[in-house]
């Protein structure tokens, strides 16, 4: 999946997977709710969400039914970052799954994960999801 992700240390795995999964939702969304499929820990999650926030590419705002709770939605920076980083690949995967629902998109997410640790057992070498 990582395949296209410019490796300049800009772009991590974990950082794309947000960034494009922000792009999939159509209004701001829970750090759980981004987090989980992943497998990242909420620390890890707010690690990953104030780094990419300084750098301008997403933004943390409130809820509208529970102003204590934040969600985190894309800038339009970001939205750019996303079209000129990740676009070309992400429109040619994007297409593959739009058959998909979301509950089957965020399994194979899981699953995928699930490979990655499991090639990590064996000694293979593949980005984890907790690094960011």
């Amino acid at each position: 999946m990582h395949m296209n992700i410019p490796a300049d240390g800009g772009m991590t795995v974990p950082r794309a997977t947000l960034l494009m999964g922000l792009t999939l939702k159509s209004e701001p969304a829970g750090m759980g709710e981004l987090g989980e499929p992943l497998g990242m820990s909420p620390r890890n999650m707010t690690v990953l969400v104030d780094g990419l926030e300084k750098e301008g590419l997403v933004r943390r705002v409130s809820h509208p039914q529970d102003r204590r709770v934040k969600l985190v939605e894309l800038t339009p920076a970001g939205r750019r970052v996303v079209e000129q980083e990740l676009g070309p690949s992400h429109a040619a995967a994007a297409a593959l799954f739009d058959d998909f629902t979301p509950e089957e998109r965020a399994e194979l997410l899981r699953l995928l994960v699930k490979v990655g640790d499991s090639l990590r057992t064996r000694g293979i070498d593949v980005p984890s999801p907790g690094q960011s």
